[in-house]
């Protein structure tokens, strides 16, 4: 019978341990199916870079605060082009941040099934 409680060793530290380290933790080296674990570790590599929301939100406030010599300049023309600027920066990071979160998703739940796979296979032997 499989151990599917949440402190079972496919849940401890995941995503940030690679298959290696999971597999040592759980003490199973020896009882993995080598397709399996090829498999995780084709995963892992392909592991998406961390997403840096402080770095957006820096963007953002820089952005927002260069508005306010615009506003006190009296210069609506240059303000209006800025702000438009502005607005599809803004519209491009978000964007890039709500793709590249939907390919960390995307990883995390191929990663895990990969790592279940393991576990299941370990306990079935």
């Amino acid at each position: 019978m499989r151990d599917v409680r949440l402190d079972s060793w496919v849940f401890r530290k995941f995503p940030d341990s690679s298959p290696v380290e999971v597999a040592r933790a759980a003490d199973r080296s020896e009882s993995l199916d080598p397709e399996e674990y090829q498999r995780a570790i084709w995963l892992w590599q392909r592991r998406p870079s961390e997403i840096s929301i402080l770095v957006q939100f820096l963007i953002f406030g820089v952005g927002a605060l260069i508005h306010i010599p615009l506003i006190l300049a009296d210069n609506f023309v240059v303000f209006a082009i800025y702000h438009a600027f502005y607005v599809c920066v803004v519209t491009v990071c978000v964007g890039r941040f709500l793709w590249l979160e939907s390919r960390y998703r995307r990883w995390k739940q191929d990663y895990l099934r990969s790592l279940a796979r393991l576990a299941s296979d370990g306990n079935s032997q």
